[in-house]
């Protein structure tokens, strides 16, 4: 019995970390008051990154009263989803989600991890298309932006989510003979990765926001500071001890597939359930034949299908971004374990952390052309530049998981 719990645990509070963490200001009021400085720290990524720290000190410094730890971090989301709101609660949101995904990470070994990695990964692709599709059925619909938070209805799902996960954690609590996880002390090298990361999403979103409002009237602009993120993070996934980086290589391939976040409205429920079910077959598939590599490969695809950008080929891009990120996420994530807790940590909110485009191209005549564009398949200079550095970067996470793979073999033979 206490395994089944532990289990729900796992797959719902790592699926409740997940989508908090991805869309923290749902039914939040995330408008600044002085309290911080400007626009970016009233930001979703500001937020997944005060998440992202508070789910490294977990796994990096709690060992005991770790039930008690997701507890209290569910506990925490279900009050930020009870009606009305407070400035700046979705910080309180996301540390309480960076709470829970810590202490789960600590729990979960073997299966269990592998389980709990593809309910985070369900959250972070579902969350999104959940914001979309509960702001177009909320009521009345044309005015459901502008409702005030202290008028906003519960958040039902955050809610019931958060209630499942405190009460399979207080059973486990009860059932359990301790609440004692025998994790290894985390390297400097680990922390170092996982401050570092919170630092450069932030920062690379100061970037991106900066350019998008520097523009003159009749300007366009273009910003492709992002792709910064993928060597930074490649060098820290070599940096770390043996393959123990693989899985921040396979968050950073599905960073860059995606391009900030999956954006899309559902127009009935069960639409929703379709990215779930396919992290599921990747969760199993992942841990029966686990090859990164395919995975790396799969998502190569995708940045690769976004060549095709107008109508009716972009049809293309849309399905492999519903029907196949889902899969190769998972898959990618799940073969590059096992790793340490604070580097799974770390990957597996990394996704919520850099939630921005890597490369942009903005202003009004990025949106109207000039000249009118005919249907069908004419890339612009610009999309055949964007989705060559995009696929290339993705390949290149590949190329260092070979490297990894290398360096461990060689290591575990010296040893």
């Amino acid at each position: 019995m206490a395994s089944i719990f532990r289990y729900v645990l796992l797959v719902v509070g790592g699926f409740t970390a997940g989508l908090v963490l991805a869309a923290p200001s749902v039914d939040t009021y995330p408008l600044a008051d002085g309290l911080l400085p400007g626009p970016v720290f009233t930001s979703d990524v500001a937020a997944a990154a005060a998440g992202g720290l508070a789910a490294l000190a977990v796994a990096t410094a709690i060992r005991r009263r770790v039930l008690a730890t997701a507890l209290v971090g569910a506990m925490v989301v279900a009050v930020v989803a009870l009606p009305g709101g407070w400035r700046f609660d979705m910080y309180v949101a996301t540390i309480g989600a960076g709470l829970l995904l810590g202490a789960l990470v600590v729990l979960g070994t073997g299966k269990l991890h592998a389980a709990l990695a593809g309910a985070v990964v369900a959250g972070l692709l579902t969350a999104e298309p959940l914001a979309q599709f509960r702001e177009l059925d909320s009521a009345p619909q044309r005015y459901a932006s502008y409702l005030a938070a202290s008028v906003q209805p519960v958040n039902a799902v955050w809610l019931s989510l958060a209630i499942v996960t405190a009460v399979a954690a207080g059973v486990v609590a009860l059932t359990a003979r301790n609440d004692t996880a025998p994790v290894a002390r985390a390297r400097g090298r680990e922390v170092a990765v996982g401050i570092g990361v919170p630092i450069l999403g932030v920062g690379l979103y100061w970037s991106f926001h900066h350019a998008l409002f520097s523009l003159d009237d009749l300007g366009e602009g273009r910003w492709l500071w992002g792709l910064v993120a993928v060597p930074v993070l490649i060098a820290a996934a070599l940096w770390l001890r043996r393959r123990t980086g693989a899985v921040l290589l396979a968050a950073t391939a599905v960073v860059v597939a995606v391009g900030g976040t999956v954006l899309w409205s559902p127009a009935a429920w069960p639409a929703l359930l379709i990215g779930p079910v396919l992290v599921a077959v990747g969760v199993w598939l992942g841990r029966r034949r686990p090859m990164p590599l395919v995975g790396v490969g799969l998502l190569a695809l995708v940045a690769a299908s976004g060549i095709f950008d107008r109508p009716p080929w972009d049809n293309v891009n849309f399905a492999a971004t519903i029907l196949v990120v889902p899969f190769a996420a998972a898959y990618t994530i799940i073969a590059s374990l096992p790793s340490t807790a604070p580097v799974t940590a770390t990957s597996l909110a990394l996704p919520a952390v850099l939630a921005l485009p890597l490369l942009a191209q903005f202003g009004w005549t990025a949106y109207t052309p000039l000249t009118d564009d005919p249907a069908g398949w004419s890339p612009s200079a610009w999309t055949w530049t964007s989705v060559g550095a995009s696929t290339a970067a993705i390949l290149a996470c590949g190329a260092a998981m070979v490297w990894l793979r290398h360096r461990g073999t060689s290591e575990d033979i010296g040893t």
